[in-house]
């Protein structure tokens, strides 16, 4: 059984080996991420009141609209570095290491002393439909927030080098790490401080940052060595080399902001900042079945970059069967979580807040729709034909919104989530021809750009 077990894992090609050890050590991680993650939630509201902390979802989602000043370039490195090894290139990879920090550093110190100071000239309880007392802890935890988001925005160029490497494991135990000092911080904070929503800001976003800062001093100096970034190497032609195909990530990007992070800030603005709680909550519920299914696809995108590069069809032909599979089982999965919610609610919350099975029920039905989606996205993304997906997107960027609002009039904040619904199914079906027009290799013209 254990030789068995050892063919599963080191069987196949070098990539499909690499592929295999990543989700195994995601896996592991993300055992352990769940499990704090879920921790987080009832002692952030044995500390903070439900109303308190669906504020804190929502600004902090806010936060998440700044990371696309980035304009792609992470993700455009990603791609271009995953290239660069795979044709042994060190001197570009190093370069476009190099250069890629040069930009963050140089978008985001500025928007950063930009953020601080317009925070305090806008009120934010008003703004966010909350109570008018709530505006200074709003303000202060917003200063917290935006300095420890833009140092992170650089310093996570990191994780993008080793997605580069196929070694997305690596990456993915830094949030971990964050996530229990989290943990004992918000511990502590119970102990010795009252409820303060921008202890909880430094407590949930400086944690995080101060992992990948270590990280980065220490892979730097020994597994990243040829890549290391350097003042010297940073090459100005190697900035448009990732601001086209970054550029594209951009506006792809920006629908996802839309689509995804607007979610809070619109059911805040239609049902209030309960609502945001009860959303969350079961978004996190649901989202472990969810998370385990993205362990499983986030090594694909590396490595469909270096098949792509290859030209290995039929490697990538019989990765997408065998996700398809996995896909189906995902959703089983959501649906007897949804069957067991009250159960798992009453287990995990108690009478904390209150979650209606609607809400579940249509949190369920937009995750299994956009594991399909993401599925797709990820590969085409991998192979880097993303014209297609840039025009596609624009559907949610510009319908999303309107189409949450007067959904909402009627239905409340189950308006937001059928809008997220509506838009995830047209693009699974665009994408879906796509992939399978490439894997055909049938795809041309804007199908393969």
């Amino acid at each position: 059984m254990i030789s068995s077990l050892k063919n599963l894992i080191v069987g196949g090609n070098s990539r499909s080996v690499a592929v295999k050890k990543n989700i195994i050590g995601s896996f592991l991680v993300k055992g352990i991420s769940i499990i704090i993650s879920l921790l987080l939630v009832p002692l952030t509201l044995g500390y903070v009141s439900s109303e308190i902390y669906g504020i804190w979802l929502t600004i902090s989602s806010i936060m998440v609209w700044l990371g696309f000043f980035d304009v792609g370039f992470t993700l455009g490195l990603k791609n271009k570095l995953a290239e660069a090894i795979a044709l042994n290139d060190w001197k570009r990879g190093k370069a476009l290491v190099s250069t890629t920090y040069f930009m963050m550093v140089l978008i985001f110190i500025p928007l950063c002393i930009i953020l601080e100071i317009i925070i305090p000239h806008i009120n934010w309880a008003s703004f966010l439909n909350v109570k008018e007392v709530y505006n200074d802890d709003i303000i202060k935890a917003l200063y917290v927030l935006s300095a420890s988001f833009c140092l992170q925005m650089i310093v996570n160029v990191l994780t993008a080098v080793i997605a580069a490497y196929q070694k997305v494991a690596l990456s993915s135990s830094f949030p971990v790490i964050g996530n229990i000092l989290s943990l004992v911080a918000i511990f502590i904070l119970t102990k010795t401080c009252p409820p303060s929503l921008m202890a909880l800001a430094f407590a949930l976003s400086m944690m995080p940052v101060l992992v990948v800062i270590i990280a980065s001093l220490i892979l730097y100096h020994k597994n990243f060595n040829k890549v290391a970034p350097s003042i010297k190497t940073i090459e100005k032609k190697y900035i448009k080399d990732l601001f086209n195909l970054g550029a594209s990530f951009f506006i792809i990007q920006l629908q996802v902001v839309i689509l995804f992070q607007c979610t809070n800030i619109l059911i805040s603005n239609i049902s209030g900042p309960q609502e945001v709680t009860a959303y969350n909550i079961s978004y996190k519920y649901i989202g472990i079945a969810m998370m385990a299914y993205t362990i499983i696809l986030s090594p694909l995108w590396p490595a469909f970059t270096d098949a792509y590069t290859k030209r290995d069809f039929n490697w990538m032909r019989s990765v997408y069967r065998k996700m398809t599979k996995v896909y189906l089982l995902s959703v089983i999965i959501m649906v007897i979580m949804v069957v067991v919610s009250p159960i798992a609610y009453k287990l995990w919350i108690g009478n904390k807040a209150d979650i209606p099975f609607l809400m579940t029920l249509l949190v369920a039905v937009y995750m299994m729709i956009n594991n399909w989606d993401s599925l797709q996205v990820n590969l085409i993304n991998g192979i880097g034909t993303i014209k297609l997906q840039l025009y596609v997107t624009l559907i949610g960027l510009v319908l999303h919104i309107p189409l949450s609002l007067l959904l909402g009039n009627f239905i409340g904040a189950y308006g937001v989530l059928c809008s997220m619904i509506f838009i995830n199914v047209i693009y699974s079906i665009f994408f879906t021809i796509q992939i399978n027009k490439i894997l055909k290799q049938q795809a041309s013209g804007i199908w393969l750009k």
